[in-house]
């Protein structure tokens, strides 16, 4: 961990790196696609639902991400931490008055999505600005960073190949690749729903992970980085503050609990913002508009708005 932590983030909005394209336009894929293989965000206006879930299962099929795309929307209706709109975008999280989603790329390094779209229906907050970071490919902010992963315990007991399939399944652990060693850095232990195997989780070194669209190995701020980190919390909170950003309530509330992920957060790493990303889009979508981006590349983030000041309702696919 570094000494001295600095929230306080300069970041350079970029509106280079956002292509705007009409409807027409996009009708043809080529010039989603182009964009992004410059590592732009894609900006889409005037768009129905329906046309949403059309373009972005033309991209996602160009980039043989198609069957991923439908496994995402069918996954998130299964287990019902968010609702089915349309085909393939979903409701996205819901929170509590004055909270933010601080910046993070969909998932984790195991469930490896590449391509994230969000399409507004409704817009029409004080608030609820988007805010995408374009991460840096060669930041030292990455060494600091680390991924929370789980790993398993089975004492003595060998596994008939059975119960390591279950517990791949059942468990999402690889054995033997999953099982904790001493020189890992664990932080909790989780409940086990199967006998004889002991869950923790554990914090590892960042690894590398194929973009499909820019045909290269980059590092990514996953969510499963993001959400475990104190100082990413405050440095986002620094991030909305400064940029005046941040509705805050007059009930003088702590702070951290505008951060929608705070529960969930369980070491500091020192990370700074200024560092990790390179430049920012910022933008409060407005009915009809849609944003098709790398995940791997690009994070996404929103801040809050005061309740009662109108109705938000932006939707997201990934693939």
């Amino acid at each position: 961990m570094k000494d001295k932590i600095e929230y306080t983030s300069t970041i350079n909005e970029d509106l280079t790196k956002l292509s705007v394209l009409t409807v027409d336009e996009a009708k043809d894929t080529d010039y989603v696609l182009s964009a992004l293989k410059e590592n732009k965000v894609v900006l889409i206006q005037g768009v129905t639902q329906v046309y949403a879930d059309n373009i972005i299962f033309d991209v996602a099929k160009k980039l043989g991400l198609a069957e991923k795309l439908e496994t995402e929307a069918g996954f998130a209706s299964v287990i019902g931490h968010r609702k089915s709109v349309g085909k393939y975008f979903m409701s996205v999280n819901e929170r509590s008055d004055y909270q933010v989603i601080p910046a993070h790329s969909e998932g984790s390094h195991r469930m490896n999505m590449q391509l994230a779209s969000f399409y507004a229906m409704e817009n029409t907050t004080d608030g609820g600005e988007t805010i995408l970071f374009n991460t840096r490919e060669t930041s030292s902010e990455w060494d600091s960073l680390r991924d929370i992963v789980t790993k398993c315990d089975i004492g003595n007991r060998k596994l008939t190949q059975l119960e390591i399939m279950q517990a791949k399944m059942l468990l999402n652990i690889n054995i033997p690749e999953d099982i904790v060693t001493k020189k890992d850095v664990v932080v909790s232990e989780k409940g086990s729903p199967a006998p004889g195997i002991t869950l923790f989780n554990v914090l590892v070194p960042l690894q590398k992970i194929r973009s499909i669209i820019l045909e290269r190995d980059c590092f990514v701020y996953w969510d499963t980085v993001a959400s475990v980190d104190f100082d990413s919390g405050l440095a986002y909170l620094d991030f909305l503050k400064t940029t005046g950003l941040l509705k805050e309530p007059e009930s003088g509330i702590d702070i951290s609990r505008l951060d929608y992920v705070h529960p969930r957060r369980l070491w500091s790493s020192g990370m700074n913002y200024s560092g990790l990303f390179e430049s920012k889009i910022t933008r409060k979508l407005i009915a009809g508009d849609m944003i098709i981006m790398n995940n791997l590349t690009w994070t996404h983030a929103t801040n809050n708005w005061t309740p009662g000041s109108g109705q938000r309702k932006v939707v997201a696919a990934f693939a």
